[in-house]
């Protein structure tokens, strides 16, 4: 509990807060102003006495934002994955400390975290300043919760845009050709996973064979890959609508029975020994996104293909079933995307070209009778 008196030091009247630290638990005072007027402190005085009572005097500290951040992390940790928890902390150690860190927490201002974001501007993307931003965003609401900072800081900021997707794709040639030069590598079976069902890098890399129902066609996703300390982990998708069952193009199933006999085939000469996984090293251990990337990347150059990135076979993969018509909350799902929303800003772009060719079918169709 913190109270404020006056004290007389020589000809001024000193008003003084007493106050527990929160960090050493010891209590302590703080000059809160000097006044030659006995009226004037007590002025002030009165006014110390109605911030407690209102409890929202802040109390002195020397906390400064690195301590604090670093504490806040581990204690929310619980509601993060590993995956993202792992980046919050290589961003705040990379990033955020070097730059802030050193700021005592009662005397951050919007300002030092606006010229955090400007300064970012152009090294990075606006989605990646965005996930700085909701680091700072969580561990200052929760500081102005416990009243260690006097307002919401970061509510102040302003961000930047979002780069809309850049259509960067293959059309149904490109795709034809990159599935001719694919045959018989071992890059097949991931690149048909992604062009014919849409699938994640990090979800295909997850699949087990229990994933795989030839029965009925289809292919579930439950697991995904990611990196824990170095270590290329299997972990549950981040969201409920990323667990999911899709049916499977017939082609692309009759390539993962060819694929499956051989792997059986490996199993009984003793070549593999426990793995379920469809994809992994030579110590049976699942792959890593990055490794797939670069793989597809040199595979590309050496067959004088067009360069796109892996995850830019799964946006071919939604934007040729928008082109055919499909219904967007099925596209959706089949991605799965958290909502229909997600799926209508990311391709826009494509629905907006479809919006044209709509307007040029009525003008065929109902002006054009005559």
């Amino acid at each position: 509990m913190s109270y404020a008196f006056i004290r007389k030091r020589s000809k001024n009247y000193i008003v003084y807060l007493e106050y527990t630290d929160e960090i050493t638990g010891k209590k302590k005072q703080k000059n809160m102003g000097s006044y030659p007027l006995k009226r004037d402190a007590s002025k002030r005085l009165n006014e110390l006495k109605e911030e407690i009572y209102d409890d929202d005097l802040m109390l002195p500290n020397k906390m400064i934002l690195e301590v604090y951040l670093m504490d806040f992390l581990e204690k929310y940790k619980i509601n993060l994955s590993i995956t993202t928890y792992n980046c919050y902390v290589r961003i705040c150690k990379k990033y955020i400390i070097p730059m802030l860190g050193k700021i005592k927490l009662n005397d951050l201002k919007p300002i030092h975290i606006q010229n955090y974001v400007d300064d970012l501007v152009g090294i990075l993307s606006p989605q990646t300043i965005k996930i700085h931003i909701n680091i700072l965003n969580l561990a200052l609401k929760r500081a102005y919760k416990l009243k260690l900072v006097k307002y919401d800081i970061v509510d102040c900021i302003e961000i930047p845009k979002n780069f809309k997707f850049n259509n960067d794709i293959y059309n149904q040639k490109d795709i034809a050709k990159l599935l001719e030069n694919c045959k018989d590598t071992n890059l097949e079976i991931p690149i048909n996973l992604a062009i014919g069902l849409g699938l994640r890098i990090s979800e295909i890399l997850g699949l087990t064979w229990n994933n795989i129902d030839f029965e009925n066609n289809t292919v579930t996703i439950e697991k995904i890959t990611a990196r824990d300390s170095g270590k290329v982990i299997l972990k549950e998708p981040k969201t409920e609508t990323s667990k999911r069952t899709i049916s499977a193009p017939k082609e692309v199933m009759i390539i993962l029975k060819e694929y499956k006999r051989k792997y059986l085939q490996d199993k009984l000469q003793g070549k593999i020994k426990d793995c379920n996984l469809l994809f992994f090293d030579k110590y049976e251990n699942p792959i890593a996104e990055d490794v797939l990337s670069k793989k597809f990347s040199r595979f590309l150059k050496k067959n004088n293909l067009k360069h796109i990135r892996f995850h830019d076979l799964r946006h071919s993969h939604v934007t040729l079933l928008i082109n055919a018509k499909v219904p967007i909350k099925v596209i959706s799902e089949r991605v799965g995307h958290s909502n229909v929303n997600t799926t209508l800003n990311i391709y826009s772009h494509t629905l907006k070209e479809m919006d044209k060719e709509a307007s040029d079918k009525i003008s065929e169709s109902i002006f054009k009778l005559g």
